[in-house]
């Protein structure tokens, strides 16, 4: 693929990012669950109208609770893959900030709960 007359190999710079930070997709994954497991505890104890995030908040709308975050969830993991893929460079600062946000929420799940 093409980018700014640059040729981008979205497979290989996925494959780079996978194997290269192994361990940040592991705290990612472990972050995320976390994540989902306290915006549940959150969101059955108080209300969903409480959650931040607003396309968290419309999918447990749409969806129900559990589905909805589930699929935010899956589109975080979703979107960490597809930058990782378009840029080799900046998967580890992409990695790194999720996580960074997935540790903020859970904090803020249990603690203002």
């Amino acid at each position: 693929m093409t980018i700014l007359d640059r040729q981008v190999s979205l497979q290989q710079n996925l494959f780079y990012a996978l194997q290269k930070y192994r361990i940040f997709w592991f705290i990612l994954l472990l972050t995320a669950t976390l994540d989902y497991v306290t915006t549940l505890q959150f969101m059955l104890n108080d209300s969903i109208a409480l959650e931040a995030n607003l396309v968290i908040r419309y999918l447990a709308y749409e969806f129900g609770i559990f589905q909805g975050v589930m699929i935010g969830k899956s589109l975080q993991i979703f979107s960490a893959m597809a930058f990782c893929a378009l840029s080799r460079e900046l998967s580890r600062a992409v990695l790194l900030l999720i996580i960074l946000l997935n540790c903020l929420a859970i904090f803020i799940n249990t603690t203002f709960n």
